[in-house]
């Protein structure tokens, strides 16, 4: 969740599309956040607008930028319900990705295990662990990821030469 926006209570939703667009509403939703300090919790998402090419968002029991404030950082997670069905083998979830077995080209085991995919602003970062607990981190993009099967749980890395120039 980003910043509040105007003085009823809205805040900014950092999405470039989002399905919730096509689901009835009011409609329940768990909002959670890093901060331990800050439980998850059940809310209920009244509205959803599109706003200068993302979204903005009003939840019950918020009507002022106070009230909206804690909520910003915040994370929105969707029933599986509420998600559109997969409909060929090349779409995908990003949570259905943590797991992914990493080998290289020729199908040699790297012993990497997909931990995360976190958001950047270029494109997403892939974190992998290796089995003594190092952290990768590599670029999901084209150059160095190949093919992802699901049903094999693998993901396919490439060039592992380039890497360390990223």
């Amino acid at each position: 969740m980003g910043k509040p926006f105007g003085i009823k209570g809205w805040l900014r939703f950092n999405v470039r599309e989002s399905v919730l667009t096509k689901v009835e509403l009011p409609v329940r939703l768990k909002l959670g956040k890093p901060d331990p300090s800050f439980p998850e919790k059940e809310i209920i998402l009244l509205e959803i607008r599109p706003h200068s090419g993302k979204f903005i968002v009003r939840f019950e029991g918020v009507s002022t930028p106070k009230e909206a404030e804690p909520w910003v950082g915040g994370i929105l997670f969707l029933p599986q319900n509420l998600l559109p069905k997969i409909k060929t083998k090349s779409e995908f979830y990003v949570k259905d990705l943590v797991g992914l077995h990493a080998i290289d080209e020729s199908g040699k085991n790297l012993n990497w295990k997909l931990t995360d995919v976190q958001d950047n602003p270029a494109h997403p970062i892939l974190v992998f662990s290796k089995s003594e607990g190092e952290e990768i981190l590599i670029p999901f993009l084209h150059v160095f990821v190949g093919e992802l099967n699901l049903e094999t749980k693998t993901i396919v890395l490439i060039q592992p030469e380039l890497w360390n120039e990223v």
